[in-house]
């Protein structure tokens, strides 16, 4: 069941920043977040396929709408960029493109890697979550970077509402968190950091969200 709540929370986090990003003109995930989070999607997708019937059903739903996220990144992130690192279009698009083709190659060669050890029982399916809780703590980190990297420009909610931040928090270390500890009661531990992560920066996040949106005298729970 908290896979289940999991999967739908993340789902709905998708589809507003997928509306957002287009009504706002701007992309809603930062660059190293989401060239990681659409290569662990395709990889354990459509390449190292889990024998989870849950991951199965969500993953290549995930990497579709994650797609069209990455859409909306080359559609409107060179303005935001730009303005923030005064950087030129070529070297925008070429750390752009060496994001997602690195991020791929940590995928695809991390993988086999992990697998060879003791504690991933040989399941592709633990190295996918594990993968995941790691790049989920660098995303939540990432998404309180950017916030504040684009605060000082007055766009700090662009590509954001308080219901994408509140589900990204709940879809994550409420119940995806509890589900790895509840099913490794013996060795959460060090997953356990990754996910104590997730908690706090996420938690940040949607406090942030909230208080810029009411500076704003924008009512949070009227935009989607």
């Amino acid at each position: 069941m908290l896979k289940v709540i999991s999967g739908i929370c993340w789902t709905i986090v998708y589809v507003i920043l997928i509306y957002r990003g287009f009504k706002d003109k701007s992309y809603g995930i930062p660059l190293v977040a989401l060239s990681l989070n659409f290569s662990w999607e395709f990889v354990f997708a459509f390449i190292y396929k889990t024998n989870d019937s849950v991951s199965a059903i969500i993953n290549p739903i995930w990497f579709i709408l994650d797609l069209i996220i990455v859409i909306t990144y080359f559609l409107y992130s060179y303005n935001y960029l730009k303005q923030e690192y005064d950087i030129s279009k070529c070297f925008w698009l070429f750390i752009s493109i060496c994001s997602f083709l690195s991020s791929f190659t940590i995928m695809i060669i991390g993988t086999p890697f992990f697998i060879k050890f003791d504690f991933f029982r040989n399941s592709i399916f633990e190295v996918a979550i594990f993968i995941a809780y790691i790049q989920n703590a660098i995303m939540s980190i990432l998404f309180v970077n950017t916030f504040y990297s684009r605060k000082k420009y007055n766009y700090s909610i662009d590509g954001q509402s308080f219901y994408s931040a509140l589900l990204k928090f709940i879809g994550t270390s409420p119940t995806a968190g509890i589900y790895y500890i509840l099913i490794h009661p013996d060795n959460w531990y060090f997953i356990g950091i990754f996910i104590f992560l997730c908690f706090i920066f996420d938690l940040l996040y949607c406090i942030l969200i909230w208080n810029e949106l009411k500076a704003k005298g924008i009512n949070p729970f009227k935009v989607l």
